[in-house]
Parts: C-alpha cells; structure tokens; sequence
C-alpha cells in the first residue's frame, strides 16, 4: 500500500470525472518507464509501450470475469492529474492506460439487435 486512505473522488477526478473509475472494487492507472524507454531504445518504443497495457488490460477482463465480474479500459483521463497526485516531476513516467474492475451496471441506453436485422428477409 503507497497510501492509506478513500481515493474514490481522486479516481473519479482523474478518469474524466466518471463515476465507473471510484465506484467499483478498484481503478488504476499503468504507468510506464517512459523517457527511458525513449532514450535508450527510440520513439519508435510508444507504441509497444501501450501494447503492453493493452495486453495486462486484457488480462484484467479475462480475470474479472473468470471471477464474476466485470472490467473496463477508461478511455478518458488526465495524465497530468495522475502525475501530480504520483508526484511526478518529468516525464520519467508516463501514464499510459487506466482500468476500473467491479460488479458491472446495466446501461439502458445501449441497444442491441441480431446481426443484419436490418436486411429485409423477402429480399
């Protein structure tokens, strides 16, 4: 544990202000060794960077729901926020992908319908 203490109004902050990042069982945020990377090995490291989040995010959703839950990437968030609540002066590390894991709320605006129910079957 770094701190003892309610992070959910941080969590919430930090992710664009969505409720899905403080009220579920938990929210993070992967940070990456990032000017080194780009120093020793090339910008050229960005994008695997992010596709080492992209693999441990789809662990995440793979693990969640082995245990009955549900997760989520957070599209939206303030890295500069993240840094400074890390307390991070430089871009030495980067917030790269956030994720949220908990019990998962229906969303009624969401529509779902069978593959091509668009199509007139007489046609």
């Amino acid at each position: 544990m770094l701190k003892a203490g309610d992070e959910r109004e941080a969590a919430k902050l930090i992710s664009c202000r969505q409720e899905i990042a403080s009220d579920g069982a938990f929210a993070l945020g992967m940070i990456a060794d990032f000017s080194n990377q780009m120093i020793t090995s090339g910008a050229w490291q960005y994008k695997p960077l992010h596709w080492e989040s992209g693999i441990i995010g789809q662990a995440l959703y793979l693990e969640a729901e082995a245990a009955g839950i549900r997760a989520t990437g957070i599209g939206c968030f303030f890295d500069d926020t993240m840094h400074n609540r890390l307390g991070f002066k430089s871009n030495e590390f980067q917030s790269l992908y956030h994720f949220t894991v908990g019990t998962p709320v229906e969303d009624v605006r969401l529509q779902t319908e069978d593959a091509y129910a668009h199509l007139d079957e007489t046609a």
